[in-house]
């Protein structure tokens, strides 16, 4: 009888988050690839350390998506 109460949720995260964030993360997935590229671009022609850092901060988003961890 007990079990029946401390079941444990066992549906990947993908399908717990509402459908706008799902959405909204899907179109921030797909902005990600050409950011980077800019970024790469403009950190190629005018380097600084804040550009570092943006482009760090893409890669890694870009990873987070493609992995499905954010």
């Amino acid at each position: 009888m007990a079990r029946r109460y401390f079941k444990r949720n066992r549906t990947p995260f993908k399908f717990q988050v509402p459908d706008w964030l799902r959405t909204a993360r899907d179109i921030v997935s797909q902005f990600t690839i050409p950011l980077i590229v800019f970024q790469i671009i403009r950190t190629i022609l005018f380097p600084s350390g804040i550009d570092f850092v943006i482009l760090l901060i893409l890669i890694i988003l870009h990873f987070c998506f493609s992995y499905e961890v954010l």
